[in-house]
């Protein structure tokens, strides 16, 4: 690759590397701030695991408890609400972090998540199809990938995404390969243990491809969390989990980047935006169902028909955060080597627009998390990005024709 695509690439990968560092910086600065670190999004399963280490596993779902352990391990007075919202079976991964301080216990957390993410994205660009020779190509998108908002949100928070990312990534590379039980079982695995309700219409996904393995495999895999929740709290403890779920919850629906957040934002908590959330989210399923239906007919259209499903999922979810957009960089690393593969030359006119809206994605989420941090109630402006993504890469996969396939071309041209 020489030329013009190459310093593209330089570019974009220089840029990615940058907004990293201030991602970097960013974390440097939280670190040593004790009352920051205790109050990340992580503070609540540290909490619950330190809980059901000391044998409480009863008041892992306990808000007044949690509270109470919060404080104690300094948090301020004033963020301390943070509730464990989890399956019981995630204990299990955040126990060992209960061996040291929360302080330090955010620290290994939130640079795990950054290296799941990393894996994710690394493992779905390694079975992706590329054209010859597309090594610089292949390292700027994956930093670009790498580089989005969600994963700065992710890191500083430590989430629980990266299981979810490395979960569908390994899905993707495993559908590759033909292994379609495995990609079930596993995805479900990653992405349940902690953010099963961004899976929704990605399990529409695999219906629409009569993909039964798969969905044997997701069975299985949802049977083995549950399994595992009982196991750990009891049948009892799983109610409690049920119970904590239809609270209300810790986050406003008006900060939600779904249709919850979309109509929330809107018209205010309420029957109308509930009743528009719902009619919107059965909307991103149909057409994941579609979708989905349409790649079993044409196996080769995975690559974008995993992506709309995944931006088609994340629209549906109820509850949509700015870490949780995380999900869609294996998927945008996938379709852009599959892009790259069909183009005369790069970057063509489709992988320019998808960079360009994953860099606006990325954009928007910082002005909607601005908006939040000032009182703001606006209107979110991320949904209508994942609108258009979703929903226009399902259009554009329903409506391929086979002239599109890869027997058509040639040869596998250079980037």
């Amino acid at each position: 690759m020489t030329g013009r695509p190459r310093l593209v690439c330089a570019l974009l990968g220089g840029l990615a590397v940058l907004v990293l560092g201030v991602y970097v910086r960013g974390w440097l600065l939280i670190a040593p701030q004790t009352s920051l670190n205790r109050t990340s999004d992580f503070a609540g399963s540290y909490v619950a695991a330190t809980l059901w280490r000391d044998g409480r596993g009863a008041d892992i779902y306990n808000l007044s408890v949690e509270t109470a352990e919060l404080r104690a391990t300094g948090a301020p007075a004033d963020h301390s609400d943070i509730p464990f919202e989890n399956p019981p079976s995630a204990l299990l991964l955040a126990l060992p972090t209960t061996l040291v301080d929360g302080g330090v216990a955010w620290a290994f957390w939130s640079w795990l998540q950054l290296l799941l993410v990393l894996a994710a994205i690394v493992l779905a660009a390694r079975v992706a199809p590329w054209p010859a020779r597309a090594g610089p190509l292949r390292i700027a998108i994956c930093l670009a990938a790498l580089a989005g908002t969600g994963t700065g949100l992710l890191f500083l928070e430590a989430q629980w995404d990266g299981f979810a990312v490395l979960g569908l990534a390994a899905a993707y590379a495993l559908w590759r390969r033909d292994r379609s039980f495995a990609a079930g079982l596993l995805m479900a695995l990653g992405i349940g243990v902690a953010k099963p309700h961004l899976a929704l219409g990605l399990a529409a996904f695999m219906v629409g491809r009569r993909d039964w393995r798969a969905v044997a495999g997701a069975i299985t895999g949802v049977a083995a969390i549950l399994l595992a929740s009982v196991a750990v709290v009891g049948v009892g403890g799983v109610q409690s989990y049920v119970g904590a779920l239809l609270q209300p919850s810790n986050s406003p629906v008006r900060e939600m980047l779904g249709f919850s957040g979309l109509f929330g934002s809107w018209l205010g908590p309420g029957r109308p935006a509930d009743l528009l959330t719902i009619a919107g989210g059965a909307l991103a399923l149909a057409a994941a169902l579609w979708v989905g239906a349409r790649a079993r007919r044409s196996p080769w259209l995975l690559e974008p028909a995993l992506f709309a499903a995944t931006a088609l999922s994340l629209l549906a979810s109820p509850h949509l955060l700015g870490h949780d957009l995380t999900l869609l960089a294996p998927p945008l690393v996938a379709l852009l080597g599959w892009l790259a593969v069909r183009a005369r030359s790069w970057p063509d006119p489709a992988s320019a627009a998808l960079i360009g809206a994953w860099i606006a994605v990325s954009a928007l989420a910082l002005l909607d998390l601005a908006g939040e941090q000032n009182g703001g109630t606006g209107f979110r402006l991320v949904p209508w990005a994942l609108i258009a993504l979703g929903f226009g890469t399902a259009a554009a996969v329903v409506h391929s024709g086979p002239g599109d396939a890869p027997g058509a071309r040639a040869a596998l041209r250079e980037a």
